[in-house]
């Protein structure tokens, strides 16, 4: 086994530490894990974002209002019907 040394922002080493304390196992186990997640099956390729896959969705629909993401009075009853 051969070996390669990352540079890990410290946010996410420290959530790396805490998932393998978690899990009980140790950290280079679970780092080698996901990269053998995100390789398998070819998957090494860069997944399109949500804005890649929809982009010619985006602006698609006309009319509407313009401050729908800013008018609280658009969401009045929003959710109601749930249980």
């Amino acid at each position: 086994m051969s070996t390669i040394t990352i540079a890990l922002p410290t946010k996410l080493k420290s959530r790396l530490a805490t998932a393998a304390r978690k899990l009980g196992v140790p950290q280079d186990r679970l780092v080698r894990e996901a990269v053998e997640a995100r390789l398998k099956n070819g998957s090494d390729t860069v997944q399109p974002s949500l804005y890649e896959l929809s982009r010619d969705l985006c602006g698609s629909v006309s009319g509407g209002p313009a401050d729908l993401a800013r008018s609280k009075a658009h969401l009045k009853g929003y959710g109601a019907w749930k249980p």
